[in-house]
């Protein structure tokens, strides 16, 4: 059950070149978040921007009632809360949207993250850590100045390998092709991705070939945010059947294979 409430801002600094770290205190939202759900955020208390902003669940503190999101700006409404200060409210809505399916305690699994697509991917390895999971992470980005969240990674015991487009850190290439050179795919029990749409649709190619078990969090821009405006509709096959799907009410997980990239 989603809440409606005005968070407090505990913190806000960038992270990377146009990007935001925040914490917030939302117990209610803390307390009943999972990995991969996400926040509709309203950026400024003025009618302009009209519609809020659908945010990742970053991370999540239940004892203390905090949630931090990560987030980069690109337009008016990410800008203006890009510039909230501790002591702030922002009013969200959540926590809303279908997570993670968990693996089983003691799983080896692999982790894929492009770009701004670790920020609900810290949230997830702070579950499977619960869960003794072996994690190994693959984290990409297009040089070191924009990597993003490799350190969180590693604190939470997970193996991370690193891939730049420029080989400014790590491996010079891609996610998927790191994974391919690295990844042991008969020792894997489950493969979870979020980043850019073609890297997905890589690693997912790579996922039904190699017979493991995966699922991809989708970034679709939002209207309402629970499933009613219907603007962020994707198409899902199951069965060899097509159908449509809305990302805020029935993802914005889906399981890899079901997907239709093109």
């Amino acid at each position: 059950m989603s809440k409606v409430m005005d968070a407090k801002v505990l913190a806000v600094y960038p992270v990377a070149p146009e990007t935001y770290y925040m914490e917030l205190a939302a117990p209610d939202i803390a307390r009943l978040a999972v990995p991969g759900q996400f926040v509709h955020v309203r950026c400024s208390d003025a009618q302009e921007p009209l519609l809020r902003r659908p945010l990742s669940i970053h991370m999540v503190s239940r004892p203390q009632g905090v949630l931090a999101l990560l987030f980069r700006v690109v337009g008016k409404g990410t800008a203006l809360l890009a510039q909230r200060q501790p002591g702030d409210s922002v009013n969200l809505m959540g926590p809303l949207g279908r997570g993670f399916t968990l693996p089983l305690p003691g799983s080896k699994v692999a982790v894929a993250a492009g770009g701004i697509g670790a920020a609900p991917l810290v949230f997830l390895v702070q579950e499977l850590a619960n869960l003794k999971c072996q994690v190994t992470v693959y984290v990409g980005a297009r040089d070191k100045k924009n990597l993003l969240c490799d350190g969180q990674f590693a604190q939470l015991d997970a193996e991370v390998v690193i891939a730049t487009d420029d080989g400014s850190l790590g491996f010079k290439g891609t996610v998927p092709e790191l994974m391919r050179r690295h990844l042991d795919w008969r020792r894997t029990a489950m493969c979870y991705v979020c980043g850019p749409r073609a890297m997905m649709q890589e690693v997912s190619a790579m996922l039904s070939e190699a017979d493991v078990p995966g699922e991809v969090s989708l970034e679709e821009k939002m209207g309402c945010g629970v499933g009613a405006c219907l603007s962020c509709a994707v198409q899902i096959q199951h069965h060899g059947e097509i159908s449509t799907k809305r990302v805020c009410a029935d993802g914005p997980v889906f399981p890899s294979w079901q997907v239709v990239w093109e």
